[in-house]
């Protein structure tokens, strides 16, 4: 069975896995902010924010030097979430490996795109995620195959939708599921 709530590490509260997913299906307006690279993020994460967006398509931000700015976010109430600079695995790997609860792909403009993309972020059977082992930044599970399962379903995946070509392939890119 999956468990939707982990304890944060220190002060014990109870948080949903992903709150972002979670108000999103519920209808809600979810709220957030731009995170950096150069500071401790756990004020910024507690302050209220839903989530924290560290972009790496349009800024000089790499996506190797995300790891101690979302590392400083354990714990908080913020979710992590990366746009990424394009939609290679290798990127999307990284993001999710150094913590991110979400994903954001720029320029998805076919169902093959979409379905790459979310291929990229799930774990098998769902996905070709590479799995390096890392799982602290979903909290404590005890059973590795529930992790797994848990980050497939918690996992907030957005494409972005930015061209006429995407417009007018919106239906088929909406039928992909993740």
């Amino acid at each position: 069975m999956i468990s939707h709530e982990f304890h944060v590490l220190g002060n014990g509260d109870t948080v949903h896995m992903n709150a972002v997913k979670d108000l999103l299906k519920s209808g809600q307006t979810v709220v957030g902010t731009a995170g950096s690279i150069y500071g401790d993020m756990t004020m910024l994460g507690d302050s209220g924010f839903d989530f924290l967006m560290f972009d790496t398509q349009h800024t000089p931000v790499e996506i190797k030097q995300l790891n101690p700015a979302i590392q400083s976010m354990r714990g908080t109430k913020a979710a992590p979430i990366v746009r990424v600079s394009s939609n290679r695995d290798d990127l999307v790997c990284f993001a999710l490996d150094a913590g991110a609860r979400g994903i954001v792909a720029p320029m998805i403009n076919t169902k093959e795109e979409a379905h790459a993309l979310v291929r990229a972020c799930k774990y098998a059977p769902d996905g070709d995620r590479s799995n390096s082992g890392v799982r602290g930044e979903w909290g404590e599970i005890e059973n590795y195959r529930d992790y797994l399962d848990t980050v497939n379903e918690e996992l907030l995946i957005i494409p972005m939708i930015e061209t006429q070509r995407a417009i007018d392939n919106i239906e088929e890119i909406l039928s992909v599921r993740g």
